[in-house]
C-alpha cells in the first residue's frame, strides 16, 4: 500500500505492516510478537565494504526508500509502543538477525521467526519455525534437514563457503550451495577445480563466518518484557492519525481487540 496518503502524509507502509500484525495474529493464535531492526550502521561492512551494496537506484526509487524510512522510523519509535508492544529492538551496527538470533538462542520458548531470508536457517531448532510471509508457508527444522542433508548450524559453513548473493557476499569461486554441501558431506571430487578453491580459499571462508555467523559478535541479548496493555482508545487514536477508516469499522475492531485485548 505504498502510495497510501493521508494529509500529506505517506501512511501506507505503516497501513500494510498494522494489518499483517493482525493477520499474523489470527494465523499463529498469538498475541505476543517482538519486533527486530536494522541499525542503519553496519558492523560487517566495516569489515566487508562490499557488504549488502545495493545496485544504484532510481529516482523513484530512491523517493520511495525516503517514504519507506520515514514510515518505519514511526513504526519502531512511536506506533508499536502505542499499540502496547514492548519487546521493540535495535542495536548500533547489526541487523535484525542478529537480535533474532541474541533471542531464539537465549530463550527457552517456542519462536516462528517471519521471514523467508534462508540466512536465518542456521537458527532453525526443535523450538524455533520459520514463516515465510511470500509463500505463506512454515519452514521447520526438520524440513531443512530433508531438503539439505545438514544441520542448521552447518549452514553457516555452506555461507562460508558458498557466499550469499543477497548480501553481495563473495565466497569461494566456482562453488556454490550445492558443492559447499557436497564438501561437507566428504563427498565432493578432490580432483574438481572448486574443492581445489576451497583449500587454497580458507582465508576468504575464515573473514566470511564473521559476516554470516548470528548473532554477530557483541549482540546484546535483548531483556523480554510482558506486553499490553492493549487500549482501544489509542487503537482509535492511531488509527484516526493516519486516516485508517476501514481500520475503524466495529468488526475490525472488535477483531483487534478479541485477538490483544487478553494479554
Amino acid at each position: 500500500m505504498g502510495d497510501l496518503s493521508h494529509e500529506e502524509q505517506k501512511v501506507g507502509i505503516i497501513f500494510g505492516f498494522i494489518r499483517q500484525i493482525l493477520s499474523l495474529s489470527k494465523a499463529f493464535d498469538t498475541n505476543k510478537f517482538i519486533f527486530a531492526w536494522d541499525s542503519k550502521r553496519s558492523f560487517r561492512r566495516d569489515i566487508y565494504p562490499e557488504y549488502k551494496i545495493m545496485k544504484p537506484r532510481q529516482p523513484e526509487e530512491i523517493v520511495f526508500d525516503k517514504f519507506a524510512f520515514k514510515q518505519f522510523i514511526e513504526l519502531r519509535t512511536k506506533t508499536l509502543y502505542k499499540f502496547g508492544f514492548k519487546n521493540n529492538f535495535i542495536q548500533t551496527g547489526l541487523e535484525a538477525d542478529d537480535i533474532i538470533a541474541a533471542i531464539t538462542k537465549n530463550y527457552n520458548q517456542e519462536f516462528v521467526i517471519i521471514s523467508g531470508d534462508e540466512d536465518l536457517y542456521q537458527l532453525l531448532d526443535t523450538h524455533v519455525d520459520m514463516y515465510s510471509p511470500k509463500k505463506k508457508k512454515i519452514y521447520t527444522l526438520n524440513d531443512f534437514v530433508n531438503e539439505y542433508s545438514i544441520t542448521p548450524k552447518q549452514w553457516v559453513t555452506v555461507k562460508q563457503i558458498a557466499g550469499c548473493r543477497s548480501d553481495t557476499l563473495a565466497g569461494i569461486i566456482g562453488v556454490g550451495e550445492k558443492r559447499a554441501i557436497q564438501y561437507i558431506h566428504g563427498t565432493l571430487n578432490k580432483k574438481t577445480k572448486g574443492y581445489q578453491n576451497i583449500k587454497m580459499g580458507q582465508d576468504i571462508i575464515d573473514r566470511n563466518e564473521t559476516l554470516v555467523k548470528l548473532p554477530f559478535e557483541g549482540t546484546k541479548v535483548p531483556v523480554l518484557q510482558e506486553d499490553g496493555p492493549f487500549h482501544l482508545a489509542n487503537f482509535y487514536e492511531l488509527t484516526d492519525k493516519y486516516g485508517f477508516r476501514s481500520m475503524q469499522q466495529i468488526n475490525q475492531m472488535e477483531e483487534w481487540e478479541r485477538q490483544f485485548e487478553m494479554r
